[in-house]
């Protein structure tokens, strides 16, 4: 039976090396050319020529999310239960996800400190300092790869051992935060993914598929935070607060800063 759909998970720059990502968003794009009349629905990245340049596809519908709104809601969270009046965001390396991502929580922090009256620092490492895509330091931790399993191993250990909370990525990792009768996972900040891949679906079903590539926010319920009962620990004034926050940036009242939206963490206002 031939296909008429296919689903493709993106190399995302958050989990592989750039050339990683390059090369499968390359060969998903040449493989919808040699089957047209397939559709293909591509998360968390978008199809790109054999330059690397991102291109639209006309059977590509390929969802990225604001990991910036992700952040904010983060560093929110970090900046509301934190002990120490002290938060970090350790990163792989410095690609445009990720600053997305450390902008945001810087914005979530010095939104909170502005209007709850606090004064929480954001570490940086100098040495660990970040060197984006246009060779721009953007400050940050970043250890400068996603695959030394060992050192994340040790540093996260290490880290545990401080009593230090974690905020999970992406998706819900409340599951991967259990230590012993414990557990580590704060919240976890989300890209919404299944709520996306419902609807993309769905328009395919219903005949209207249409192919591009889009950039998913909180106005569609697609960027937030875990704050269902037993999968986070965060109080209920935290939650509150971060839920009143999402929907300020749901309606664009407020704009967290990213690595390419001409604003940043320094000159975030709202």
């Amino acid at each position: 039976m031939a296909l008429s759909l296919v689903a493709c998970g993106g190399a995302s720059a958050e989990t592989t090396e750039e050339t990683t990502e390059t090369t499968e968003a390359t060969e998903t794009t040449e493989t919808t050319e040699e089957n047209p009349d397939v559709k293909f629905v591509l998360v968390d990245t978008f199809p790109s020529d054999a330059e690397g340049n991102t291109i639209e596809v006309e059977n590509i519908y390929a969802m990225c999310f604001a990991e910036q709104e992700s952040g904010f809601f983060a560093g929110m969270a970090a900046a509301l239960e934190t002990a120490s009046n002290k938060v970090a965001v350790v990163n792989g390396i410095a690609y445009p996800s990720n600053v997305n991502y450390q902008y945001g929580f810087e914005c979530g922090v010095k939104y909170v400190n502005e209007t709850e009256g606090k004064s929480v620092e954001v570490v940086e490492l100098p040495s660990y300092a970040g060197t984006d895509v246009t060779g721009a330091n953007v400050g940050g931790n970043y250890v400068g790869s996603f695959a030394d399993e060992a050192t994340g191993k040790v540093v996260g250990n290490a880290l545990i051992a401080e009593g230090v909370k974690f905020i999970g990525c992406d998706v819900d990792q409340y599951d991967d935060g259990a230590n012993g009768d414990s557990n580590v996972v704060l919240t976890s900040a989300l890209k919404v993914m299944h709520l996306n891949v419902e609807r993309a679906l769905n328009a395919v079903a219903d005949g209207t598929f249409k192919g591009g590539n889009v950039t998913l926010m909180a106005d569609t319920d697609s960027t937030g935070y875990v704050n269902a009962e037993g999968r986070n620990q965060l109080s209920a004034d935290t939650i509150a607060k971060i839920d009143a926050a999402y929907e300020l940036v749901k309606s664009g009242a407020i704009v967290p800063a990213a690595n390419f939206n001409g604003i940043t963490p320094e000159d975030f206002t709202w």
